[in-house]
């Protein structure tokens, strides 16, 4: 029984070269393609999809918004993310969502067709590229370094995670870091997600624990 495929992505011109590549494989129907968000929840709402091949930039409704949505409706439904951004954190992002696979769009065409099957069984393919990355992450680290939970945030996160538990807003810590409010808003993403961190409160006690935040 052949696969079938629903492509996402806002450049039509790739959204072509995707289908020709994928239309060669015998296993592969590709069923519809778009460059529209809704247009995907509208397909995954008419169940005659197997696999979304989804670009994470995607206007109007963001991949990620869209992959949520999608696996809200849809459960068991395979999810394939095509993106350029070689970033740890959207990865484990999706990866916690649902998404079974990350592939970069500089990869090749085998890349993507083991993707796409892998996924379907139900398997999580992450691009080689990114797992090399991840991997790299914890070489020449200590065990004590891996368990420290400070270690796994960088110089400019451990500053904004300070400047958060203290009280600033995104904006104050902008102007104190010479930053934009939107890398500070992705910054503190990132502190939280790698910390598994839910609330302001626990961040603050995240800090008093590990020497960020004074208390006397």
């Amino acid at each position: 029984m052949a696969i079938r495929i629903f492509i996402a992505d806002d450049h039509a011109v790739f959204r072509s070269g995707l289908r020709a590549l994928l239309e060669k494989e015998a296993d592969f129907d590709i069923v519809g393609e778009t460059g529209s968000g809704a247009e995907v929840l509208a397909a995954v709402a008419g169940n005659s999809v197997d696999l979304i091949l989804l670009d994470i930039s995607m206007p109007g409704i963001s991949g990620p918004k869209v992959a949520t949505e999608a696996l809200l409706q849809r459960p068991g439904l395979a999810v394939v993310m095509l993106t350029m951004h070689e970033d740890e954190y959207y990865l484990q992002e999706l990866l916690r969502i649902g998404v079974r696979g990350y592939v970069l769009k500089k990869s090749t065409g085998t890349e993507l067709v083991q993707a796409i099957r892998a996924a379907y069984r139900g398997d999580t393919y992450v691009d080689p590229a990114m797992a090399r990355h991840m991997i790299s992450n914890y070489v020449g680290r200590t065990k004590a370094e891996i368990q420290d939970p400070l270690s796994l945030l960088t110089l400019r996160e451990r500053e904004v995670c300070q400047f958060l538990a203290y009280g600033h807003t995104n904006a104050e810590i902008a102007e104190k870091l010479f930053l934009s409010d939107r890398t500070v808003e992705t910054h503190r993403n990132r502190v939280m997600h790698k910390l598994g961190l839910k609330t302001r409160a626990e961040l603050v006690r995240f800090a008093i624990d590990n020497g960020l935040l004074k208390m006397d």
